[in-house]
């Protein structure tokens, strides 16, 4: 006890700078091991919240140059909201806009971007994490070629498929169904796409009905 009291008065008497150098130099292990645990706790607790969370929608925006994040969050708000899932912490959302998948740049650091973010996509399809995607023409062909989308004409209600296609938004590849075009909707418009930009369905495994909500937001509906 009366060693500590000695320390409390010791550090009482000392400026601030000198009580950090002083705390550092001889209470250096037991502060960095505080720090360690209390780094662990946290990262053990938002593990436990996060695999308490049901992620109801997951939305991918790839190469498009003008969407901003402040601008794919609104969007997320809006939708979360719509649906309660805001006053509901177990049920989350997921829309990412930070993919870009033009490996065609100069700058080698693009290009390694490019690359994560391919690994990245390739391993969220793989786990059928990804219901929505949505993209510019060119990437748009290039993942129908790959047969990476559902086709919309056997998952979504006969009704909103028939409005889809009586506005003429279905693109189609032979009998396949693959995309919906979002020129001159709320969503184009909300989050900056380029014209001819579409949005398609990657699994309907997760929670479809959410999948179509979000469809019938992104029209307008």
């Amino acid at each position: 006890m009366t060693n500590w009291k000695n320390e409390k008065q010791k550090l009482k008497d000392m400026g601030w700078r000198d009580r950090i150098w002083y705390l550092w130099a001889y209470y250096k292990v037991p502060l960095l091991a505080c720090i360690l645990i209390l780094f662990i706790l946290f990262e053990t607790g938002a593990w436990i919240y996060r695999n308490m969370q049901d992620t109801m929608l997951y939305c991918v925006v790839i190469n498009e140059p003008d969407t901003s994040s402040s601008a794919i969050s609104t969007v997320q708000s809006e939708f979360e909201t719509r649906n309660g899932f805001d006053k509901d912490w177990r049920k989350t959302t997921e829309f990412d806009c930070s993919m870009s998948m033009d490996g065609r740049s100069e700058e080698l650091s693009d290009f390694f971007y490019s690359s994560a973010s391919t690994i990245k996509l390739e391993s969220l399809i793989a786990t059928d994490s990804i219901d929505i995607l949505i993209t510019v023409p060119i990437m748009a062909d290039y993942y129908k070629d790959q047969n990476l989308y559902m086709d919309l004409s056997s998952i979504l209600p006969d009704d909103l498929y028939k409005k889809l296609d009586d506005e003429g938004r279905i693109l189609k590849n032979g009998s396949v169904s693959y995309a919906i075009l979002l020129d001159d909707t709320p969503i184009s418009e909300k989050l900056s796409l380029e014209e001819g930009s579409t949005l398609s369905v990657c699994t309907d495994k997760n929670y479809p009905d959410f999948i179509f909500d979000f469809i019938s937001y992104a029209i307008g509906e």
